[in-house]
């Protein structure tokens, strides 16, 4: 663990909460998608300084800049500043509140710790490679369950397990046919010659920097659907199971099945954690911690 990574924690936390959470997470797109195209393209190191220190280290990286943002917005809210806590997409530098501000900083700080420190030890393959999940996604989820505990509100917020109705059914289709696409297009570029070894060890990052940069739509106000949570589970579940049984049939409808259930993971806990206006709980953030547990236990990465 690097002092420098920490220290540099501490500023993303700052900046994230003075940008807003959302825009912060594109952000983290953008460079998730810029570097993992370098990758492909044999820039190995301008693939990890991109992907490894900009996207997922101290300036972009969810675990600091959207938990710290988060936490922001819900300081805010607590302070009066703001009548929706859980309203992750304003800029809160424009409230001209010094401590909103620095309350993002020490986010980002335990943010940072909680990975390296716990999920690193636990659940990063040192007990097993079957015993690992995403540590930027369960790190935004148990930090918004902490600013939820700390700075006040229910942390059941809805009765309903999951969506009603159309809405539900909204949420399978989603589900069942990005999945479909993801996996699709991963088959046919192997099945077509592509060279696995390079594509699909950044694929997932691609179609997770894609999913987030397309949020700068909700960003401006369109009912875009934040889809991460489906489409990278998708695409680790292609990309492992093929590697493991070498049936890509297979793969590709698991793929489906796996990232139709983090769909539906992500409804109820929208439902049941995420509906109220004092914080946000990411339901992405929990969906895919628990769907990357589920893919890894099934087909651990070779």
């Amino acid at each position: 663990m690097s002092i420098f990574a920490l220290l540099a924690a501490f500023g993303g936390g700052v900046f994230a909460a003075a940008i807003g959470a959302l825009p912060a997470f594109i952000m983290t797109g953008v460079f998730a998608v810029v570097g993992a195209v370098a990758g492909m393209c044999g820039a190995a190191d301008a693939s990890n300084i991109l992907v490894n220190y900009m996207a997922f280290g101290s300036f972009f990286g969810p675990h600091i800049s959207f938990a710290a943002g988060v936490a922001a917005a819900a300081y805010a809210k607590k302070k009066g500043l703001t009548d929706n806590g859980a309203d992750i997409a304003p800029a809160l530098a424009g409230l001209n509140a010094p401590d909103v501000l620095l309350v993002g900083g020490v986010f980002g700080v335990i943010g940072f710790l909680f990975k390296e420190l716990v999920i690193a030890n636990l659940f990063g393959g040192t007990i097993s490679p079957r015993l690992i999940t995403d540590a930027p996604g369960i790190t935004v989820f148990c930090s918004a369950i902490l600013v939820r505990l700390v700075f006040g509100g229910k942390l059941k917020t809805g009765d309903n397990v999951v969506s009603k109705g159309s809405a539900f059914t909204n949420v399978l289709v989603i589900g069942i046919f990005y999945s479909l696409l993801i996996a699709g297009v991963y088959a046919a570029a192997i099945t077509n010659g592509v060279p696995a070894e390079g594509f699909g060890g950044l694929y997932h990052v691609l179609i997770f920097g894609l999913a987030a940069v397309g949020l700068v739509f909700a960003e401006m106000g369109q009912p875009f659907p934040g889809c991460h949570h489906i489409v990278i589970i998708a695409a680790e579940t292609v990309v492992q199971c093929y590697n493991s049984t070498g049936n890509m049939w297979m793969a590709v409808i698991v793929a489906i099945v796996f990232g139709t259930i983090s769909a539906i993971i992500c409804d109820a806990e929208t439902n049941l954690i995420n509906s109220g206006t004092d914080s946000h709980i990411d339901g992405p953030a929990c969906a895919i911690f628990i769907m990357t547990f589920v893919v890894n236990a099934c087909f651990p990465a070779l």
